[in-house]
């Protein structure tokens, strides 16, 4: 069975969400979706970011200057970046007619683009399910 792009985007959030748990935030759904999917909140450090969920590596005008994090999965593994960082990173993708009509995208990443996004790793969620499975969670 071929899941639909609203399914697809259930299992994504549900990946993220276990993802964060492990990283210590808690996730908490937007009542209105006004470029926000969630927010992810680690009440020990205080740490915020207001995330938007894509099925890969996304840039769009209208997310600029919006302190907005994007989430997306690349090989198994889950990034959590600052819209405006990755922008300055995807610089040489906006000249194309893409950008032009407002969004860039792109997937799977090249290992300049992971090594450019190291620093925003956010985890993997086969590898917490299975530390899940032997604590007996």
């Amino acid at each position: 069975m071929k899941l639909t792009s609203d399914a697809v985007e259930v299992v994504n959030r549900n990946a993220l969400v276990t993802v964060a748990l492990n990283q210590g935030y808690n996730a908490y759904l937007p009542v209105y979706d006004n470029g926000i999917d969630l927010i992810l909140l680690n009440e020990a450090t205080g740490d915020t970011k207001l995330v938007q969920l894509k099925g890969r590596w996304t840039i769009d005008k209208k997310y600029i200057g919006r302190n907005i994090w994007v989430a997306f999965p690349d090989r198994g593994v889950w990034y959590v970046a600052p819209h405006d960082e990755m922008l300055r990173l995807g610089e040489r993708h906006t000249g194309t007619d893409s950008w032009a009509k407002g969004t860039y995208s792109k997937s799977p990443l090249s290992k300049a683009d992971r090594e450019e996004l190291a620093a925003y790793r956010f985890g993997e969620p086969d590898s917490v399910m299975e530390d899940a499975a032997k604590l007996g969670g």
